[in-house]
């Protein structure tokens, strides 16, 4: 029964990850796994979260300097930060930095790079991976890039699994219900 309350749950939130998508206006911009030589020039990095020590909303999204868009965060500005003029490995050393500012515990980094439908790079983003039994999932911020009249925008959600165990305590369903 366990398993198939926990497929349920895992199908709604697939449900409402695909909604929460066909509500962002403008084309989708895709991410594919990126390797750290790739990453050249100078770039503004964002920094998203670090609000707290027990934060698990951070990433880092390092966009080119003179790039093809402007980017920009769906979000409120106290929720990040922007550094501009960085070089490469000073961009990748300070996301990486960054992202392991919780007191989780961190299992390693993604890398992604953030293209647009020409395939012309816009930019990349780093994620940290926690440990997939402290949280539940190793990746637990879903992000999505939009492009609309030539700007690229940002949204950043925790993962509805991951909100659901931070919520309960456990993600669990509460059984007292008699449901």
């Amino acid at each position: 029964m366990k398993i198939v309350r926990n497929l349920l749950t895992a199908s709604v939130c697939l449900v409402i990850a695909l909604i929460l998508q066909a509500c962002v206006s403008g084309t989708r911009l895709i991410t594919k796994p990126a390797d750290s030589s790739e990453v050249q020039g100078t770039y503004t990095l964002l920094l998203y979260g670090c609000r707290y020590a027990d934060d698990l909303e951070n990433m880092a999204i390092l966009v080119q300097e003179g790039g093809p868009y402007p980017v920009e965060i769906y979000a409120p500005d106290f929720m990040y930060r922007v550094k501009k003029g960085l070089t490469a490995p000073q961009a990748l050393d300070e996301a990486e930095k960054f992202i392991a500012c919780s007191f989780h515990n961190l299992w390693t980094s993604t890398l992604r790079k953030v293209s647009d439908e020409a395939g012309r790079t816009i930019g990349y983003e780093v994620k940290p991976l926690y440990v997939p039994w402290e949280i539940g999932v190793p990746e637990v911020l879903l992000s999505s890039y939009s492009l609309k009249d030539g700007k690229v925008t940002v949204y950043i959600v925790l993962d509805p699994l991951v909100e659901k165990r931070k919520n309960t305590g456990d993600g669990q369903r509460d059984d007292s219900s008699g449901m």
